[in-house]
């Protein structure tokens, strides 16, 4: 049909001499000579040379490779099921020995994702950046009850270990495995099957081929027709000289070259001639436009380099729509949205009309909540009118440090006024509720005056931080016996609350050059905090070690209370407190490590507890 649409036409361009087409003429006998006819020998001696090699492919060889490659692929799935088997007993020990999960031993073994399964509740943890769950399916098929310790499974492309740890608590670790391999080595079985069945089938397979191939040998003969009677109308080598000329002109790669005109009748010339007139309109108005150009992108570099080194989150807009951010301006990225999505989105419920924060100018102050932290920012936007390139400017700085600090600041000044005022009124306070108490012989009165007591002592405590936080006493640097106040400590404790089970570890004689009163706040906080903790927990339980390591003093503090799933970095802010109190515990013993250049690390999940860990570097230590 092509061939038969294409000899009408080129007849009837014939009677209209349309140019190119003796051009036409020779290029379609030059191609038919040395394309059409050679490829038809070589595709037909092809085609015999391929039937005859189709009987001997599948030689001893071959299959001695097939065979080899099959042996391989098996190994490598074994291989890799075998180690996931060791790495989760590893994993299954350390975590039935520490009774924590570690995120860092459990990256060492390339586990992307961890579901805790414990008493019936799931929890999931994600160890990599990228967030890979299990399919239903393998969920319903890991959640079968299994008496082994360690079950490998292997479905819909994942591989992954069910870890029993006890009756009530199990752990299923999928693994990282490079699937495209693994993929590549099952594909090798199935291969190994399917070259066993052509082998049986091999007669019938070699008259299939032989088939097809006389087929696409035909038409690929059909198609060299097609193709030379297309492009040889078209590719004549001068046209096509010319035809580039003229795209790179298009392109702006403009040449300066004298093109002389010809008095010739040809199609060449003709064509040449247009080309020459053309070219010189062009080159004239480009070399008007250049300085106009250059000072223009001159303007829009300098402009771009000061919006992309700018502090400042800054948004280029043109006709409502974003054209420019710079790179301060991606710490609204979330959600899977852009930035400049989401900060409109937030912007808009400042104003009535979700359109009246575009085209004005403004200023305003954006109160936002990112990753589960309060921040203040203060947002300025420009207008501005009959400007081709942009006509709106936005930009926002990010001042919640400020805020907190003139915050904290101002809270501590007033905590030492407060405090000041408030201690003096409670002493007479509680002399006169002990007196009064002696007084008295009614246990009703008795017990409300112990109820007045209890008051008192909670706001000396109370303000008793405030203070100590607002300005912490000079440091009294002494030889104390680390392990000696450890055991003090603990054994008061235990007295005071026997319903929780204190455990410990403590190493002899360990010796630091510390305040003593700082310890003090050290281990009251961390014991109070503690208690409060697992006051709705059952089976409470708290474990200190104190141990040292090479030169230095570790001191580790768990309990198995609910854990924290937020910002870690909020629980050693100020007045910061998941629990009825006043925030400044944690905060208070970070302020004391760290001013002292030690260490804090805090450790923690909804469903593993609550871990610190403090490290004495060797400077403070006593031998």
């Amino acid at each position: 049909m092509y061939l038969t649409i294409f000899l009408l036409n080129y007849l009837k361009y014939k009677k209209r001499d349309v140019v190119g087409l003796r051009l036409f003429n020779k290029f379609f006998l030059f191609f038919g000579l040395f394309s059409i006819i050679p490829s038809g020998i070589i595709l037909l001696a092809s085609a015999i040379f391929f039937n005859i090699e189709v009987s001997t492919w599948l030689g001893p060889a071959f299959k001695s490779t097939v065979n080899n490659s099959y042996q391989l692929a098996q190994k490598y799935i074994n291989q890799t099921e075998r180690d996931l088997i060791t790495d989760s007993k590893f994993i299954r020990n350390y975590v039935l020995s520490e009774r924590l999960i570690d995120r860092d031993i459990i990256k060492r073994f390339n586990i992307t994702t961890v579901y805790n399964y414990k008493n019936g509740k799931q929890f999931i943890e994600h160890i990599s950046e990228e967030k890979i769950f299990l399919t239903d399916d393998n969920l319903k098929s890991a959640n079968t009850k299994s008496e082994n310790d360690i079950t490998i499974f292997f479905s819909n492309d994942q591989l992954y270990s069910k870890v029993n740890l006890n009756k009530s608590n199990y752990l299923l670790l999928l693994k990282n495995i490079d699937l495209e391999t693994l993929n590549y080595y099952q594909n090798i079985v199935q291969s190994y099957e399917a070259i066993n069945s052509i082998d049986n089938n091999k007669r019938n397979i070699q008259i299939t081929f032989f088939t097809i191939y006389i087929i696409l040998s035909t038409s690929l003969i059909f198609i060299f027709i097609i193709i030379g009677s297309n492009f040889s109308f078209r590719l004549a080598k001068p046209i096509r000289d010319l035809n580039n000329s003229i795209i790179d002109l298009r392109k702006g790669k403009y040449k300066q070259s004298e093109f002389e005109k010809l008095s010739d009748k040809d199609d060449i010339s003709i064509l040449t001639n247009s080309f020459h007139e053309m070219s010189r309109t062009i080159i004239n108005q480009k070399n008007n436009l250049q300085e106009v150009n250059s000072t223009i992108n001159d303007q829009l570099s300098f402009i771009n380099n000061i919006i992309e080194n700018s502090p400042y989150g800054i948004f280029v807009l043109k006709n409502k729509s974003m054209i420019f951010e710079n790179s301060a301006s991606s710490i609204f990225n979330f959600e899977q949205k852009t930035s400049f999505q989401n900060f409109t989105k937030l912007l808009s419920n400042h104003f009535n009309n979700n359109e009246n924060f575009y085209r004005k100018s403004y200023e305003i102050n954006l109160e936002v909540k990112l990753d589960n932290i309060q921040k203040f920012f203060f947002v300025k936007s420009i207008f501005i009118d009959n400007n081709s390139l942009f006509d709106q400017i936005i930009i926002f700085n990010d001042y919640t440090d400020l805020i907190f600090a003139e915050k904290n600041n101002a809270i501590a000044d007033l905590a030492r006024k407060i405090s000041h005022e408030i201690k003096n009124p409670l002493t007479p306070m509680l002399l006169s509720t002990e007196f009064i108490e002696s007084q008295l012989q009614d246990e009703e009165l008795i017990n409300s005056i112990k109820s007045i007591k209890r008051q008192i002592f909670l706001i000396q405590n109370l303000v008793n931080e405030f203070s100590t936080y607002a300005r912490l006493p000079k440091a009294n640097i002494t030889k104390l016996n680390l392990s000696e106040i450890c055991l003090v400590y603990i054994e008061e404790y235990k007295r005071n609350y026997d319903k929780i089970s204190i455990n410990y570890n403590i190493e002899d004689n360990l010796f630091i050059n510390f305040d003593h009163s700082y310890l003090d706040i050290i281990f009251n906080n961390l014991f109070k905090n503690s208690i409060e903790a697992l006051e709705l927990t059952s089976n409470p339980s708290i474990d200190i070690i104190l141990k040292k390591i090479d030169k230095d003093l570790f001191l580790t503090f768990f309990d198995n209370g609910p854990g924290f799933d937020g910002d870690i970095n909020d629980l050693i802010k100020p007045y910061f407190s998941t629990k009825k109190s006043s925030g400044l515990g944690l905060s208070l013993i970070n302020k004391i490590i760290t001013d002292n250049s030690y260490k804090m690390n805090i450790t923690t999940n909804s469903y593993s507890g609550f871990k610190i860990e403090i490290i004495f570097y060797d400077k403070s230590i006593s031998n």
